[in-house]
């Protein structure tokens, strides 16, 4: 009986999957369609429980059966533009989940771009069964299946990347410190490090009173009415993200109902 190193049985381990895609050929081997892909892992390993999902022309729906698989495999040829958005949406409608992208001529270019989307791997139509099978238990357990030329070019324009968020953040402080006045801005920076009226004033060499008057001025501008909402907006105009604290809400909030 086949088991794992830390003496667990194999059989007790039972992934389940959901494979998106359209069930047509279109000039693949027929083992690398939608349904083929999940005879395929089904045959090699009856451990794994895999799902078929044929999309509308819209956006994927989420199966009610299939609240939380353990790794999506997606048809390249069902990805919509803008790509970003549409794996994004998928990462927020399956937290937990592996993405996988699945389909036949997929470039370079193509392939690094899936990558900074954030997921997880891909597969190509030259790959046997086995190999399928090896590179989803990879991506499962935690790791990542990505040739090593795509990721080396990833991480060569990551530090890129940092630099320019860097930029595109002062900018952003620089913009929004224009609007203030300089007691305002200095007011705001005590704000932020969370310190309660009296350390501001201790601070900014204030009285209560003066933090005060700056603090309605600045709800005013920020349009808040206290001194987290002031924290949050603060943090929305400066990120690069649109409405940045929304964002974190929803996101707690559907954790906490997923």
């Amino acid at each position: 009986m086949d088991a794992y190193e830390d003496g667990s049985d194999i059989s007790e381990q039972r992934y389940e999957g959901i494979v998106y895609g359209t069930t047509r050929c279109d000039g693949y081997q027929r083992d690398f369609s939608v349904d083929g892909l999940a005879s395929m892992l089904e045959a090699r390993d009856s451990n794994y429980l895999v799902t078929c999902i044929e999309p509308d022309n819209a956006l994927i729906a989420k199966p009610a059966a299939a609240a939380g698989p353990d790794a999506l495999l997606i048809q390249n040829e069902i990805l919509r533009e803008p790509l970003e958005r549409f794996i994004h949406s998928l990462i927020g409608e399956y937290p937990d989940a592996r993405i996988l992208v699945f389909g036949k001529n997929m470039d370079d270019d193509h392939l690094y771009r899936l990558v900074r989307t954030g997921i997880h791997g891909y597969f190509k139509e030259r790959m046997s069964g086995d190999d399928i099978k090896h590179a989803l238990d990879c991506v499962i357990d935690g790791n990542t299946w990505i040739e090593r030329h795509i990721l080396e070019r990833f991480i060569s324009t990551q530090h890129d990347f940092d630099a320019a968020l860097k930029l595109q953040f002062y900018s952003k402080i620089e913009r929004l410190c224009s609007s203030l006045t300089k007691r305002e801005t200095e007011i705001l920076c005590e704000v932020v490090k969370g310190l309660a009226i009296k350390q501001i004033a201790e601070q900014v060499h204030l009285s209560h009173q003066g933090v005060k008057m700056h603090l309605a001025k600045l709800f005013r501008k920020f349009k808040v009415s206290n001194r987290n909402q002031l924290i949050l907006a603060a943090f929305d105009e400066m990120s690069p993200v649109e409405d940045l604290s929304l964002l974190l809400h929803k996101g707690l909030k559907k954790k906490l109902h997923s």
